[in-house]
Parts: C-alpha cells; sequence; structure tokens
C-alpha cells in the first residue's frame, strides 16, 4: 500500500471535522427538544388568562347563569300551574261531595230483610193466686190460692224480622213447675200439692215513626197480641181429707197496643225500653214494662241484658213477674 501523502490526510480530516460539526447541533437539539416538552405543556396553561380566553370564560358563564334563571322561572311556573289546578280539583270534589250528601242525607239508609233470633234466660219472681174453680166433690168452694213454685223446666226464646222501617217481633216462655199452696175456709186449712204449666206468647207488628236503625233515638209504635194459658192440677187436703180435683186451665188472649224506644250512644251499643197494655180480651188487666241494654259483640252476635215485669189479672188466675233478664241473639 502506498503511503498517505500530506494533501491526501488534510482531506479527510476537514471531511471529518465537517460531519462532527453537523452531527453533533442535531444530537443536542433532540436533547433540547425532549427538555422543552414539559415546559411546553406547562406553559400553555396560561393561555387562558389571555383577552379572548376571559372573554369566552365571562359568556359561558353568563348563558349558565340565564340557564339557571330561566331553569328556576320554568319551575315556578309549573308549580303555580300544579297549584291551580290542585285548587281547581279541590273545588271540584268539594262541590261533589257536597252534591252527595245533599242527594244521600234525607233518605234514610235500607237495611234490607234483618232477622234476629236466640234465646233468653228470665230470673222472675213469680206472685201467683189460681182458683181451682167451682166445688169440689165436698161441696166446698176453695177459691183463690196463693201457690209457690218449684220450677223444673222452661224455654223461653226472643225473634224479630225487620225490613226498613217495619218490624215482626215475637217473646216465647213455656215453663213447667211443682207448686204448693195453702189457704184457710171456715177456719179449715186447705193445702194443694201439684203441678203448674205456663205459656205465655207475646207477638207483635212495629212501626219506626221517628229515626231509623242508625238514628241515635228512635221511636216505634207497637200493636199486638198475648195469649197466656195456665194449668193446674194436683190434690187438695182439706181438714185432714186428700181431694183429688181436676186440673184448673185458664186461657185467652188480649190485644195490645204501645211503644217502643232507643237511643244509640254508639254504632254497637243501644239503651231501649217498651211499654205495652192490653185494650181487649179476656184479662181484667195486663200490662208489661222492659228495659235493655244491648251490645253489638260483631255483625252476627248480639247481647241484651235488663229488667220486665209482666202483670195479668183473669177471673181465674192472676200473675205477677218480675225480674232480672239476659238474651243473645244471632243476626242475620
Amino acid at each position: 500500500m502506498r503511503a498517505l501523502t500530506p494533501g491526501l490526510v488534510v482531506a479527510i480530516g476537514l471531511v471529518v471535522g465537517w460531519s462532527t460539526v453537523h452531527a453533533a447541533p442535531a444530537h443536542g437539539a433532540r436533547r433540547h427538544k425532549k427538555a422543552k416538552r414539559p415546559v411546553e405543556s406547562r406553559a400553555s396553561t396560561p393561555a387562558e388568562d389571555t383577552p379572548d380566553a376571559a372573554d369566552a370564560t365571562a359568556a359561558k358563564t353568563e348563558a349558565k347563569t340565564e340557564a339557571k334563571t330561566e331553569a328556576k322561572t320554568d319551575t315556578k311556573v309549573a308549580f303555580e300551574s300544579r297549584a291551580a289546578v290542585s285548587d281547581d280539583s279541590d273545588e271540584k270534589d268539594a262541590d261533589k261531595d257536597t252534591a252527595r250528601l245533599e242527594k244521600v242525607a234525607p233518605a234514610p239508609a235500607n237495611h234490607g230483610w234483618q232477622l234476629s233470633i236466640g234465646p233468653y234466660l228470665w230470673a222472675s219472681s213469680v206472685d201467683a193466686n189460681v182458683s181451682l174453680g167451682g166445688s169440689t166433690s165436698t161441696g166446698v168452694d176453695i177459691g183463690f190460692i196463693p201457690l209457690e213454685r218449684h220450677a223444673r223446666y222452661g224455654a223461653e226464646v226472643l225473634a224479630e224480622v225487620r225490613y226498613g222501617r217495619f218490624a215482626i217481633s215475637g217473646d216465647l216462655m213455656y215453663g213447667a213447675a211443682a207448686v204448693t199452696g195453702s189457704t184457710s175456709i171456715a177456719s179449715a186449712m186447705v193445702t194443694l200439692n201439684g203441678n203448674a204449666s205456663s205459656l205465655l206468647v207475646d207477638g207483635a207488628a212495629n212501626y219506626q215513626v221517628i229515626g231509623d236503625q242508625d238514628a241515635l233515638f228512635s221511636l216505634e209504635a207497637r200493636a199486638g197480641v198475648r195469649y197466656q194459658r195456665t194449668a193446674v192440677g194436683g190434690d187438695v187436703s182439706l181438714a185432714g181429707a186428700m181431694l183429688k180435683i181436676p186440673d184448673a186451665v185458664d186461657g185467652g188472649s188480649d190485644v195490645l197496643v204501645g211503644a217502643r224506644a232507643v237511643v244509640r250512644p254508639t254504632h254497637r251499643f243501644f239503651l231501649s225500653g217498651m211499654f205495652d197494655v192490653g185494650v181487649a180480651g179476656v184479662s181484667n188487666n195486663t200490662w208489661s214494662v222492659t228495659a235493655d241494654a244491648g251490645l253489638r259483640v260483631s255483625s252476627h252476635f248480639l247481647v241484651m241484658a235488663g229488667w220486665r215485669t209482666l202483670t195479668m189479672e183473669r177471673s181465674l188466675v192472676s200473675l205477677a213477674l218480675h225480674g232480672p233478664r239476659v238474651a243473645v241473639q244471632l243476626v242475620f
């Protein structure tokens, strides 16, 4: 190989030096660009403080404020509209309710057919005088003899069928008892030992003249019939002699008129009073008075408790019954 000449060496040195000079600024520029990226990113933020950015921000704020104001105004208008509609609706509902009350109030409630029936217990004391009638085989007229009874059995039932202001009611009482009695005739003691049976039936038609079944106070008129039959039989001891007497039977009917009043402090509780008197029939005098307190335990169950007095005077029988009673009624 041929040795490098000085001229060639100089030429190679110039070429290498020029390449180095151009390569160094490019590498520094790349490093400078990499270092300046965060600075440029941070420097771009304050651009919003320029006049154009401030005007844009103000415009946005004003637009938001106007939008909020318009929304509030629309909401207020909508609320007032709903309030006005609600007031109109309330007034219309009130007018409808008033009209409905005006239509319904005058007309009494129609309860339709209703039946109540059930047993009762009348713990009555009995003052009874019975005439054995006519003359016994000894030719002595015993006349009236006061009786003391010892109850054996009995059945007592109350029933009522009602439709609107009209009602039909019934009261049945049947009892059998052992009886004893004594009286003095011409200084001789007469004693009776025997049995007695009694049937008492009251039936009446009722009409409500004041109020109805829901009123605080109601009054109804009553008219009906009372049937009573008493039979007494046994042995009579007269001056030590035992006499067998035929059964003394007395029965007949009386026409009754009366009234019943009811006070209802609440829907379930009521107080009632009833009175009737005989105006025609076989009795010389008959009347009864009843006072009860009732509680409607349920729609189909009713309990009553009270007091009843009944008197009856006939040619052969004189009765006076009085005492407390309790009744249980099923309502349909």
